[in-house]
């Protein structure tokens, strides 16, 4: 095996400054490595099992299509005694019945006729459009007296097609690890089949009306949803021959979308309670267990120091004039190593105004005293301008000069802070954009693709894939049999039970390299943005990511354990000295709800 030690430093930063002056050819000119060292391999061993389905949130999403033709004035009347029409009623008492369920539950409701009406939205918290399903039931009640109006025609293909693109903006901006756990019901109720004019009749062919309700269950197949599904309601015209027909198309509609059909007299009790509006549960099993040691960054047959976590390894931070000690050398919000994978963007470690993903606040200093007119704000909030530029400083309650991990949001817990995302092109609401098992911040130091599942692709020809590569922590970039054999994570994971909707699972991981970190800076470093920054330790995560047993293709749910080591090149000295770390069951939590400080297991604890 083979590593740097401390004593190289000055070494390293002259080799790579020279590199960095006379080259572009970045990491392909390293020198030779020094000797190996003996002592640097760590083991982690555990348990872990999926999350039981009881302890998870299974949302549910309902579309409520709602024919308001002319022709409901006389199939669907106004009930003189109640004001209300049956469509009102039934729509009423199931978004009621709902409400009270306690399940996580958006509605949307649709008037249509020649055109669609969405009835409801969402707004943000700046007042903002942000979703045609809201969870406001009470208003979603209130709004449904718009369903006693009625105009001119029907057209089915409308309808469908508001429904689509209706579910298509609230999948689009879900959380990818919902997806897999959410079920969408639409309700379509039509007193008769479609009544068009003029090219609206080529329009609402049968054949035309199934393609729109089979677009909407491919949304489903396309973002591995729990449960897609369509289902119709007839309110009869008391016409036979009209009656027979509608019945045929919508029965043949709800067969497409894998939902039920139910017909109903005029005048009589119309209900939903043929459809199973419960949220489904599913049984979770492993797609990924993967671990990585984020202070080594692995370039060809070796593993570098990386001793803040940010993804450029210390030698190049010392050539470039980066910190070792910081994960964002110039706090604009983007880490070093995020800046000098687009260095031929542009970007560049230490030029704070290039990334611009800290935008900080104007500062109003009225009493002219020097500090931003923040009132009683507590420490942390409170916005001072120590440089004077009339912007509020970054967040740094230790007073460390570091920006604190609260200036930097991670919604997804990835790794990749939402701004980086911004510039990778990854999803901000999902830990995995490309759904192939890795999490995006790890595609993104090991130079796989984020936002394509490349995993069995190969870039370096070398007959090992690229998801192979990262899973084993190994270069995918460069071809070498002797630098795999001697770095290569060795892995072995076996299912040992299933207890109560968890699948349990036991795993060995050995060969982990471990790093010296750079000697202690004078000021202690913080936790830093994503996870990372200077601790004086290997921080080494353990990922697992879950999915639905029966659809294992879909988007994972993430836990992450974290346990620290330390090695040190002098005597060969690590920490633990038996280099074997034991994870316990407890020890992971859902991704979103990491925080390294309170996680991260210290060397020893």
């Amino acid at each position: 095996m083979r590593g740097k030690s401390v004593g190289s430093y000055l070494w390293l930063f002259a080799v790579v400054a020279g590199l960095v002056r006379c080259t572009d050819t970045g990491l392909e000119a390293l020198p030779p490595p020094p000797p190996p060292l003996a002592d640097n391999k760590i083991t982690v061993r555990g348990d872990v099992c999926t999350q039981a389905p009881e302890d998870l949130v299974f949302p549910l999403r309902v579309v409520f299509l709602v024919d308001c033709s002319e022709s409901m004035e006389i199939n669907d009347p106004v009930d003189f005694a109640t004001q209300e029409t049956g469509r009102q009623k039934a729509v009423r008492e199931t978004i009621e019945t709902l409400a009270a369920s306690g399940q996580d539950v958006k509605v949307s409701v649709v008037r249509f006729s020649s055109e669609s009406q969405p009835l409801l939205s969402e707004l943000n918290d700046d007042g903002q459009f942000e979703s045609y399903f809201t969870a406001d039931l009470e208003t979603a009640v209130f709004r449904l007296s718009l369903l006693a109006e009625t105009d001119r025609t029907t057209n089915y293909v409308r309808a469908l097609s508001e429904a689509y693109a209706e579910i298509r903006h609230e999948l689009m901006h879900a959380s990818q690890e919902s997806l897999a756990l959410t079920t969408y019901q639409v309700i379509m109720i039509s007193d008769g089949l479609p009544d068009v004019e003029g090219d609206e009749v080529a329009e609402n062919s049968a054949e035309n009306i199934l393609e729109a309700v089979e677009g909407i269950m491919e949304l489903g197949r396309l973002f591995h949803i729990n449960s897609m599904a369509v289902n119709t309601a007839l309110i009869s015209s008391g016409n036979a021959l009209v009656d027979a027909a509608a019945q045929k198309l919508l029965t043949d509609m709800a067969e497409q979308g894998k939902g039920t059909f139910r017909s109903f007299a005029s005048g009589g009790e119309l209900n939903f309670l043929h459809i199973d509006l419960s949220a489904l549960q599913r049984v979770f099993t492993l797609k990924t267990l993967l671990v990585q040691n984020i202070n080594a960054k692995v370039i060809k047959d070796d593993v570098w120091p990386d001793s803040d976590g940010d993804g450029l390894a210390d030698a190049y931070e010392l050539a470039i004039g980066s910190d070792l000690y910081s994960p964002d050398a110039d706090g604009d919000g983007c880490r070093d190593g995020v800046e000098y994978r687009y260095r031929t963007s542009g970007m560049d470690p230490i030029d704070p105004d290039d990334c611009q993903c800290l935008i900080p606040d104007y500062c109003f200093d009225e009493n002219l005293d020097g500090l931003c007119d923040c009132g009683d704000d507590p420490p942390g909030s409170c916005c001072e301008d120590q440089d004077g530029d009339g912007l509020c400083d970054c967040i740094d309650v230790d007073a460390d000069g570091i920006c604190d991990p609260e200036n930097y949001l991670d919604q997804d817990g990835d790794g990749l802070v939402d701004c980086e995302e911004r510039y990778s092109g990854t999803n901000r609401r999902g830990a995995d954009s490309d759904g192939d098992g890795l999490v995006d911040f790890l595609e993104f130091r090991f130079g796989t693709n984020p936002e394509l599942n490349d995993v069995t692709d190969d870039l370096d020809w070398d007959a090992v894939a690229n998801g192979e590569e990262v899973k084993t922590a190994t270069d995918p970039h460069h071809t070498s049999a002797q630098g795999r054999s001697e770095l290569a994570y060795r892995y072995n994971v076996k299912e040992t039970a299933l207890i109560g909707g968890r699948t349990c699972y036991h795993f060995d991981v050995d060969n982990i390299s471990l790093t010296e970190m750079a000697p202690a800076p004078a000021l202690p470093g913080t936790p830093g943005p994503a996870g990372q920054g200077y601790t004086g330790a290997n921080r080494i995560m353990v990922f697992i990511g879950e999915v639905p047993f029966d659809d294992l293709e879909s988007y994972a749910r993430f836990q992450i354990a974290c346990v620290e080591a330390s090695f040190v090149a002098a005597g060969n000295y690590k920490n633990p000295p038996s280099g074997l770390i034991e994870i316990a069951p407890t020890d992971f939590v859902n991704l979103t709800e990491f925080i390294p400080a309170v996680h991260c297991r210290p060397p020893g604890g």
